[in-house]
């Protein structure tokens, strides 16, 4: 207090600034919105009474509409787009937040595949006349281009114009494999086929059984093709899971492609047709079908901050906008419209969240995590304050016989010693303050876009309503990926996603007000930089190289990415304990179209690189002779690999055409590397062969060096090469590379 001022004169002048400050904060409030006490406007209102069941479900609807005549909101297409702008405007409207500072990003980046349908209508001639049903497509494989090209109407990548197919006749209906192979081969010429989805269901027989008998199908030449399904919520019954775009017919490359929709038997009524025996009075069958596929696609994230009472730490809500091209409004519509809710209730309550909250509906999941791995990419500083990530994916609506509950699944550092699960642990306490339980659930592997995070060490988990120890599939068995992911069907769990909204909304209010113990690694005193600057596909960065991230979290290091698209500087690596350079690699390619842009590194980034070393940095130099994904899933060939010389040749390392032997590669020496590890667990195909000048060979595929340490200046800079970048990425429970892992990380932080 100044000397001069009274007591009264201050605890006016006080009162008056709070005023001031309050209105400022609020002057954007609703008009409509009822005018409440100042006890009601403080920040500190119990925010819990302001969710709404049936605001939820208003915003569910809204959501499940867009692209219904189509693709619904599947992954990279225009109802995803359509999905986004919803959001997008459904937060700009509110106008408390916007006084608290909400800054609403748009994020865009591309998908490897995408598919967008213009058209997809079934007519039906019953009785003499025509009847148009609800009808949708499908929209293809999606990571093999040659095999997505087949539903793409006029069969030719990337052109974006509308060409319509109409096919038209008779038709036949078909409700098992052996009235599909009773026809020979060619014998549906002319005539559409209706098909018993059931008869190629994977889900309710293996895999290669679903294969051949869509294989046999498409043999027998209909001039199209109508899936239909019928809804059960019996174990054993097919009920259209995957029909839109996963189905059997997507990995079909025997037989020619032809015009397909799928329709629900249960939205035929209004041709007078009921249940299968009504299907015999259709008479004829038109289908009209447009649709297009791209590589790349393009997708995005919408990203919303409000700003907390302590900015320099933060919260993260995520779901994900996209549809497994179905209405999606469990999966995940459900979390979409949680995290819509929470922003609506803040807004509502006039509640600052204690740090700051980030919401993000992430593009793309259903592709593979795109939205997620790009969202952390992107954002590094604000992953480096977060205290906690929940992933809001998603309601279902099991199957009878089956009692779900809340789970928080999440990646715990079992492998490492240390099992606890100490975020899921800490939501649940929080959680049950209002009167909603859940249970933390260990899960090793990939579940949904928290676990992106798990890689750069971000305590997350992801809300998921499942029985783990009752549920065999559990898209099948929760009604996920078919046709029948519907409000309605989210209404018999309403209860579920209302105390879904309670969890987030806790996660939002609490966090960060108490200051719990939430990771179970060392505070980072190293940094350990993953160079993606000419990386396209986000699945080979930390956000999938899962466990070596985690690795390097557990010896005390921040582990940070150099996003794609943005060029490498020297501030980058300024202090790197260790710079991991991945793999040149972009989507246009030999099985596309390799003249839209190409990667190459830029002589200032290679200088860069260069000096990095010259001053004593650790640099690991990896290659790809493929696109991975996910647990090294081998994708389409990577023609950049040769790319990585230019970084190479420099520290007297050449990479060579052909690949490496073998799946796995033996291990020579006794540095501290290898110690402990006699051999290293590759991708089969994927490694590049190289040369070296000098140094040491640390494992070898044959008679091929697959790991090599070369060393480079006075200063005792070292080049860690590696030929196949899934050295750093195989693994599952049980990693066969995790001793390599841990020894690399120990040596960065000791050498």
């Amino acid at each position: 207090m100044r000397r001069g001022f009274p007591l009264s004169i201050v605890a006016v002048l006080t009162g008056l600034l709070g005023l001031m400050i309050e209105a400022a904060v609020f002057a954007g409030a609703a008009a409509d919105e009822p005018i409440r006490s100042t006890a009601r406007r403080k920040l500190d209102v119990d925010p819990f009474p302001f969710l709404s069941r049936e605001s939820l479900f208003s915003s569910l609807r809204v959501l499940t509409a867009i692209g219904s005549s189509s693709l619904f909101r599947n992954s990279a297409s225009s109802g995803e787009g359509q999905a986004r702008d919803y959001i997008a405007g459904r937060v700009a409207e509110l106008a408390s937040l916007k006084a608290l500072g909400l800054e609403v990003e748009r994020q865009s980046f591309r998908t490897y595949l995408a598919t967008d349908v213009w058209e997809a209508r079934l007519h039906l001639t019953v009785g003499g006349g025509e009847v148009e049903v609800p009808a949708h497509a499908l929209s293809g494989n999606r990571e093999n281009l040659a095999l997505a090209l087949r539903f793409d109407s006029d069969g030719i990548l990337n052109d974006g114009d509308r060409n319509r197919v109409v096919v038209q006749g008779p038709p036949v209906l078909l409700r098992s494999a052996s009235e599909i192979n009773a026809i020979p081969t060619g014998g549906m010429r002319g005539r559409i086929a209706l098909v018993d989805y059931a008869a190629i269901d994977r889900s309710i027989m293996s895999s290669e059984q679903a294969l051949a008998n869509a294989s046999a199908l498409l043999a027998r030449e209909p001039a199209g093709l109508v899936l239909v399904t019928s809804f059960s919520n019996r174990r054993g019954d097919s009920h259209g899971t995957f029909v839109g775009d996963l189905s059997a017919l997507v990995s079909v490359s025997t037989a020619p492609a032809l015009p397909t929709l799928y329709v629900r038997l249960e939205d035929l009524m209004p041709a007078g047709i009921v249940g299968w025996d009504g299907l015999s009075r259709v008479e004829a069958a038109r289908i009209v079908w447009d649709a297009d596929v791209f590589s790349p696609g393009f997708s995005g994230n919408v990203i919303a901050t409000i700003p907390g009472k302590d900015p320099s730490k933060a919260v993260i809500l995520g779901a994900h906008l996209d549809s497994p091209n179905s209405p999606g409004a469990m999966d995940d519509g459900s979390g979409t419209v949680v995290l819509l809710e929470v922003a609506r209730v803040l807004d509502a309550a006039r509640v600052r969240p204690p740090v700051n909250l980030v919401l993000a509906w992430f593009g793309s999941h259903e592709r593979g995590l795109y939205g997620s791995s790009n969202f952390l990419s992107t954002h590094q500083e604000l992953v480096d304050r977060t205290l906690g990530m929940l992933q809001v994916d998603c309601l279902s609506r099991p199957l009878d016989g089956i009692t779900a509950s809340l789970y928080l699944e999440a990646w715990p550092y079992g492998l490492f010693g240390d099992p606890r699960l100490l975020w899921p642990d800490y939501l649940s306490q929080v959680a049950r303050d209002r009167d909603t339980d859940t249970i933390g659930l260990a899960t090793y592997g990939i579940v949904s876009d928290n676990s992106s995070f798990v890689g750069y060490d971000v305590p997350s988990a992801d809300l998921v309503f499942i029985n783990p120890y009752q549920m065999d599939e559990v898209h099948y068995d929760g009604h996920m990926h078919d046709p029948y992911d519907t409000v309605e069907l989210a209404l018999d769990a309403a209860d579920t996603l209302e105390a879904m909204a309670r969890v987030a909304l806790s996660a939002a209010t609490r966090t960060g007000r108490e200051d719990p113990v939430l990771r179970v690694t060392p505070s980072p005193d190293r940094r350990a930089v993953f160079i993606a600057s000419h990386t396209e596909a986000p699945h080979m960065t930390p956000a999938a190289l899962t466990d070596f991230g985690m690795a390097l979290a557990w010896e005390g290091f921040d582990v940070d990415t150099v996003p794609y698209g943005r060029p490498l500087s020297p501030s980058d690596v300024e202090g790197a304990s260790l710079v991991v350079v991945l793999p040149v690699l972009d989507y246009p390619s030999v099985v596309g179209d390799v003249t839209l842009y190409d990667e190459a590194w830029d002589p200032g980034e290679v200088a860069t690189l260069q000096a990095y070393v010259a001053r004593g940095g650790l640099l690991v130099l990896t290659n790809s002779a493929n696109r991975l994904k996910y647990i090294n899933q081998v994708l389409e060939p990577n023609e950049d690999w040769s790319d990585a010389n230019a970084l190479a040749v420099p520290f007297g390392v050449t990479f060579s055409a052909g690949a490496l032997p073998g799946a796995s590669a033996r291990t020579s020496g006794s540095h501290a590397l290898v110690q402990g590890v006699s051999e290293l667990l590759m991708v089969p195909g994927n490694g590049v062969p190289f040369s070296v000048q000098s140094g040491q060979v640390l494992a070898v595929a044959g008679s091929q060096r697959a790991v090599a340490l070369v060393g480079s200046g006075s200063a005792g800079g070292e080049v860690l090469v590696i030929g196949d970048l899934g050295i750093l990425g195989s693994g599952a429970a049980q990693p066969a590379n995790l001793r390599f892992w841990r020894n690399l990380a120990r040596y960065a932080r000791t050498r």
